[in-house]
């Protein structure tokens, strides 16, 4: 079998997770490949080799993205090198579009097949990237059956493979829920997983915490870290906390059956947390500039990933200046009361039915490998 070499852009951690997962079951198909280009530390235990790592391109924002353009632009310009003189059999991109569609038009002027794993979000932000889609983008892999209906009504050649989320956490969901003690309720904080992010909820989510703690509500708050992040990073946000608070780095299959509810940054851990349903209320906050140009451009009543799936609002969602502490610990009150909590967990397994069965990645790859063996259909 020939050896395949395969651009692979993974910019950010649970792209790192899916991308990981789909290199391993890509392995056992083509076990002869050389992929190279942006992941983290699960793509390169895969043995894939980083040119850049995840965590130098974690941003949040227009504001971010032009404060790092110049690094940015640096790093396109090295993957864009790279392919030049390597000619990779194909270009596997991961969600990140601002990144990835810049990508993808300069890959298909150098005839560089394109695969998209993991659709941007063209429903919710407009359809103004359909065309560049169309142009440039051989296969589309995407998550959801509504995605791969809205791709083809377009004219763009789309598989639906499911979602890689249930891959990983299927196995571990708990047989009953978990029933809240009045008094002794654990509950997470989870802030995201870029810096900026971090910054701007975690110290809300933390005042939130506090104002329960002190109504005796909640015994014990876990704090979700990411491996690329140091914990000292977390801890100037937690000095003022006491014995109540705790920092954990540890899976998410491990760590939400163990909450009663959780304060949650809207994205991918929403579907997590709601595929253990686990009541939680969302919470977005951005800069002035990215939240006004997303009240321009966002097509969809909800920002939580979660609500998005489920097409109803299963959990409450604080978005900018509605984010408080006062008004998230007002909510997160009345989700840990027993009756309200285990009827939100009833509610919440409509993600489950959404996200489909296990087995996405190994299909996903399947779809990689006949694309990379010349079986386009």
């Amino acid at each position: 079998m020939t050896k395949k070499n395969i651009l692979l852009i993974a910019g950010e951690v649970s792209a790192d997770h899916h991308g990981a997962h789909l290199l391993e079951a890509l392995k056992t198909l083509q076990p002869q490949l050389e992929v190279w280009g942006i992941g983290g530390d699960e793509l390169q235990k895969q043995g894939m080799t980083l040119l850049y790592h995840v965590r130098q391109m974690s941003f949040l924002g227009v504001g971010e993205v032009l404060k790092h353009l110049p690094f940015i632009r640096q790093v396109m310009k090295a993957i864009k090198n790279r392919a030049q003189k390597d000619k990779p059999d194909a270009a596997i991109l991961i969600d990140y579009p601002g990144f990835n569609l810049r990508l993808a038009k300069a890959l298909k002027k150098m005839n560089i097949p394109v695969i998209y794993y993991i659709s941007p979000q063209l429903w919710a932000w407009g359809r103004g990237r359909v065309k560049t889609i169309k142009q440039c983008v051989d296969l589309m892999l995407v998550l959801f059956p509504f995605e791969k209906e809205f791709y083809e009504q377009h004219g763009i050649k789309a598989q639906y493979v499911g979602h890689p989320l249930v891959d990983r956490h299927h196995q571990f969901l708990p047989e009953e829920f978990k029933k809240v003690k009045p008094g002794k309720a654990v509950i997470g904080l989870l802030p995201g997983s870029r810096q900026n992010e971090i910054k701007s909820l975690l110290p809300r989510m933390v005042k939130s915490a506090g104002i329960l703690i002190e109504k005796g509500a909640v015994e014990k708050v876990v704090i979700a870290r990411v491996p690329h992040l140091h914990e000292d990073y977390y801890r100037q946000f937690l000095q003022a906390t006491d014995g109540h608070f705790e920092l954990v780095e540890k899976p998410m299959q491990h760590l939400l059956p163990e909450l009663d509810a959780a304060l949650v940054a809207s994205g991918t851990a929403t579907l997590e947390t709601a595929y253990y349903a686990v009541p939680m209320v969302i919470v977005y906050h951005v800069n002035a500039l990215t939240y006004w140009l997303g009240r321009l451009l966002i097509k969809v009543s909800h920002i939580g990933l979660a609500n998005i799936v489920a097409q109803e609002e299963i959990a409450p969602e604080l978005i900018q200046h509605e984010f408080t502490p006062q008004k998230a610990a007002d909510l997160m009150f009345k989700v840990l009361n027993p009756q309200v909590n285990e009827q939100l967990r009833k509610r919440m397994l409509i993600v489950r039915q959404k996200l489909g069965r296990p087995g996405a990645s190994l299909r996903a790859a399947e779809h990689v490998h006949r694309f990379l063996s010349g079986d386009l259909n």
